[in-house]
Formats: C-alpha cells, structure tokens, sequence
C-alpha cells in the first residue's frame, strides 16, 4: 500500500511539473507574440498633470519610440531620461493597447524665488531644490529672497543646502503650515546681519519674525498695522513674547 502512495504522488508531482512548464511556455510565448505584432505600435502618446512644463519638452524624450512595438518601449529607461527634467516630482508610464503610450506627471510646486546677484529669479520647492523656467514671463506669485547667489550657482535639479537658504524655507514652510493666511502679504526675504527679515507687501515694513508661536504674533502685528500705528518707514520686531515692538526703519 505504501508503494503505491509513492507512486500516485509521483505522478502527480509530474502532472504539476508538466502543467506548470506548460503555462510559463504559454505566457512566454504570448509575451513573445505580443512584441511582435504589427498592429501594436507605438502611434501617440498622452501627457497629462503637467502645468509648467510644456507637453513638448517631455514627448521629446519619447520620439525616437514612435512606430515601435507598443511593448519593446523600454519603460524603465523613458522613465529614468524624463526625470532628469528639474520639475518634476513623480512621474507614471503605462501602455495602452493598441497604440497609446500614457505619461502622468506630478510636479514640483515653487514656493520661493531665489533671486541672483544678476537679478533672475530662480524658483525653487520645499525641498530648496531649483526648477527650470519654460516662458519668459514668471507664473507662480511667490515671495522672493534676495540672495547674493550668482546664476551660475543656481542650477536647475540641483538642492540648495545653504544655511541661509535653509532657514528662510524653514521658516516659510512653518508659515505656510501654522499662519497660511499670511502668506499674501509676504512679498520678500533678506537677511541682515545673520536675521531673517520679511517685507509686508502692502505696507513695506520690514518684519522680523518670531522663532516661536509665528502664528500669533503675526495675528498682534496684523491688529496693530490695521489700526495705524506703524509708519511704513518702521521695522516691526516680533521676536519679544505677545510684544509688537516697532523701531525706527532705516528704508
């Protein structure tokens, strides 16, 4: 009796053995058919997500694949050339059968400009890593810091890990988190013997701003510039605790 188990269980092993070679045979050889069929070239591709990047730019890396076989398109490698593109974030490749090949983009979001000693201004994301410019005219509404950076230092892709660079985002990035409000009023960051000054967009007067509770000493300048108690000339400190402390401005 025992013989005989061994000997059903041996024919059963086969059977799988014979029936699992069949199926890898049978998807290999579907993979096989399907780079190989006329009718699935590559004839058009859609990009989609893209704002600040022109379609274009990223069909460019893609024009070379067109009347190829929909799925010899080396993903991997078209995936890797167009996000060597500074503005983009993440990025999505599929096939579409018959013909299509889809790319979805998610884009780095500018949320300071970085002006160089040339005057450009170069935008940059949270990261502090710089994005190129595709038009002449600049499209995001963001506050600027006026830097003593030369273009040539301001590559785009590349992360900016300056300290001065650091702080300033730090400090927009807690702003737009804890007092987004605010935001509006913001037109520009410099610093000034190693202090972190804001300019109000509205008024002109310089702001140095609290390291701690941002939210609510902004809220105190906000109570006091609206009653009329600031000269534009004036520079605001709200560095003291629940204190609006106004100085003389040197603008």
């Amino acid at each position: 009796m025992r013989e005989r188990k061994r000997r059903g269980n041996s024919r059963y092993y086969l059977f799988f053995t014979l029936s699992l070679a069949g199926v890898i045979a049978l998807v290999i050889g579907a993979w096989y058919a399907l780079r190989h069929l006329p009718f699935l070239e590559l004839r058009q591709i859609e990009i989609s997500g893209n704002t600040a990047i022109p379609d274009s730019l990223i069909a460019r890396y893609c024009e070379d694949q067109i009347g190829q076989n929909l799925f010899k398109v080396p993903i991997k490698k078209l995936k890797k050339d167009i996000m060597q593109i500074s503005r983009i974030k993440e990025l999505k490749i599929r096939r579409q059968v018959l013909s299509t090949l889809k790319i979805n983009v998610k884009e780095r979001e500018g949320i300071l400009y970085v002006k160089s000693q040339e005057g450009r201004l170069h935008p940059i994301d949270s990261e502090g890593i710089i994005m190129e410019r595709y038009t002449s005219y600049y499209r995001e509404d963001i506050p600027i810091y006026s830097s003593y950076y030369k273009d040539a230092q301001l590559k785009p892709g590349k992360q900016m890990k300056k300290r001065d660079i650091s702080r300033i985002l730090a400090l927009h990035l807690k702003i737009m988190k804890k007092a987004p409000e605010y935001l509006a009023i913001i037109s520009e960051y410099y610093m000034i013997d190693d202090t972190i000054n804001i300019v109000d967009a509205r008024y002109g007067t310089r702001i140095i701003p609290s390291e701690d509770d941002i939210a609510a000493q902004l809220k105190r300048y906000q109570f006091v510039q609206d009653n009329g108690n600031i000269n534009r000339r004036s520079l605001v400190d709200l560095r003291f605790k629940n204190q609006v402390v106004i100085k003389a401005g040197d603008k």
